[in-house]
């Protein structure tokens, strides 16, 4: 019996994030919270505990309650034409070696070409660029400001994150911006004297557009809000105080732009989309289309953990490759389920892939920093 075995905590913990809402694609929806069924498996717990320690037959209680924990796991993580089977081992196979998650790392590339490794790099002022100063905060953050009476320096720096790596950044005019692992971005040092603020990107980022106002000389000198433009290799995004997230990986097949406040103008495809909170711009083989936004899985990087919607296995691997920096290989068929589950970003990967293992549709093998996937 499953939860005579042990105590199964970390696999209760990856059943319980599932989103119930999603689980059960049948006639019959199942609403049932997370705190009920935590509490279900805590009260199971301390039950089988007293009845071990008392090494005495099972009463009738402690069986309902294991029918009860054995129907709620089985109802739980029905979904996405997934069935969880736990067969009550750790099932870890060849998960002996493990790899440490990423962290805050990148590389700074300033106008005259000197690079910053921004890891390494000491709290304080890292450069001076004409009336432009890059410092380094306490918290790790790269702040860039002008001096005052100075018109600053509209030449380009780059940050780019490496596989492994993430960083937040406050761009001159106030706007922060989060990069996700193997993100680039090019941004000019000051956007003092432009009369708008381009940036680009390359993979994923989150940003908090700070509104900036400036005279609009063709207006009789009334005051406008200057454009910030971001410009993917798909996608053209057009805003002016806003917080929205960036997916434009090279390797994923779609590029997605989703909305969390304000609102913004998407380009791509020769077509225009104006987004709403909540919305999504997904550009793809189809064009340009604005669909709903899981709000949630699509920030989950930034809040820190992965969170997998019945996704193909190799879309799973390609977050967990840029996160690990690992090298991902198949083996043999691959499964054509769709996994679905919540795990942190800051645990080890051995961690990550034992959560994908209990579905038993699909293995792992770690062999130093490569990963083999296996059916």
């Amino acid at each position: 019996m499953l939860i005579e075995e042990g105590s199964y905590k970390s696999e209760w913990e990856f059943v319980l994030t599932e989103d119930a809402a999603a689980l059960v694609n049948s006639d019959h929806q199942l609403a049932l919270s997370f705190e009920v069924v935590s509490g279900l498996h805590d009260k199971i717990q301390h039950t089988i505990t007293e009845e071990n320690n008392k090494t005495t037959t099972l009463s009738l209680s402690v069986a309902l309650w294991r029918k009860i924990a054995a129907a709620a796991v089985i109802l739980v993580t029905l979904g996405a034409g997934t069935f969880y089977y736990f067969s009550g081992q750790k099932n870890i196979g060849d998960l002996v070696q493990d790899i440490a998650p990423g962290g805050n790392k990148a590389i700074l590339t300033l106008a005259n070409g000197k690079k910053i490794i921004l890891t390494d790099a000491k709290n304080g002022e890292l450069a001076a660029q004409g009336g432009v100063v890059v410092t380094k905060l306490a918290d790790g953050k790269i702040v860039y400001t002008v001096k005052p009476g100075k018109a600053g320096n509209s030449t380009p720096n780059t940050i780019e994150t490496p596989k492994g790596g993430q960083y937040l950044i406050v761009l001159p005019d106030g706007s922060k911006v989060l990069l996700n692992a193997a993100s680039v971005l090019t941004y000019p040092a000051s956007f003092a004297d432009l009369k708008e603020r381009r940036v680009q990107l390359k993979g994923e980022a989150y940003f908090e557009v700070a509104k900036v106002v400036m005279k609009d000389e063709e207006a009789k000198h009334k005051e406008r809000r200057m454009p910030f433009i971001v410009v993917t290799d798909k996608q053209e995004i057009k805003v002016l105080g806003t917080h929205f997230n960036i997916n434009s990986y090279a390797d994923e097949p779609l590029t997605k732009t989703t909305l969390i406040e304000g609102s913004v103008l998407v380009e791509a495809a020769g077509t225009e989309k104006v987004l709403s909170p909540g919305k999504q711009a997904v550009v793809g083989p189809d064009g340009l289309t604005i669909t709903e936004a899981n709000i949630d899985e699509v920030l989950a990087w930034k809040n820190g953990y992965f969170m997998f919607e019945s996704e193909d296995i190799e879309s799973v691997m390609r977050k967990i490759s840029r996160w690990y920096d690992v090298e991902v290989v198949f083996e043999g068929d691959r499964p054509k389920d769709g996994f679905g589950g919540t795990v942190s970003r800051f645990s080890n990967v051995s961690k990550v892939l034992q959560k994908l293992q209990l579905t038993n549709k699909v293995h792992f093998k770690i062999e130093e920093r490569r990963i083999i996937v296996t059916k």
